[in-house]
């Protein structure tokens, strides 16, 4: 490869990341409209979900849903106070040893663990990312 041809690619690149990016963000108009119809014209099924049946014969899309997603996650001080009122708290609570990187540093520095310890419990992780500059 040449020069020439790396320019060519990086140009390539910037045309790609720029209609890319004007591509998502039709997208997302497009998504937000469909989100809108779908709510206006759609009727839920047995799971929650909202239907529209389009039967699109150019895409082969034959209906668009509006998925209906459930999820727990746990509400600590709820939790926390009907643990207590039940006198069950200290039985669902677990701790869990954390390693204290301030602390191995410290301990680093006043001689107690060597470089070599260090260089093996904080390995170098080499990443490469490409970047293109206009300036």
């Amino acid at each position: 490869m040449n020069l020439e041809e790396i320019t060519d690619y990086v140009r390539q690149n910037a045309v790609l990341k720029d209609r890319m990016e004007e591509l998502t963000s039709i997208q997302s108009e497009v998504k937000k409209i469909l989100k809108e119809g779908i709510e206006e014209l759609g009727e839920a099924d047995d799971r929650g979900h909202i239907v529209v049946e389009v039967n699109d014969e150019v895409s082969g899309i034959k209906r668009v849903m509006q998925q209906r997603r459930v999820t727990k996650a746990l509400d600590i001080d709820a939790a926390e106070d009907i643990l207590k009122e039940r006198g069950i708290h200290e039985a669902c609570v677990t701790l869990v040893p954390v390693l204290d990187e301030d602390a191995i540093m410290a301990a680093y520095y006043d001689g107690k663990i060597t470089e070599e310890d260090i260089d093996k419990m904080f390995p170098s992780k080499i990443t490469w990312a490409l970047v293109m500059s206009k300036s």
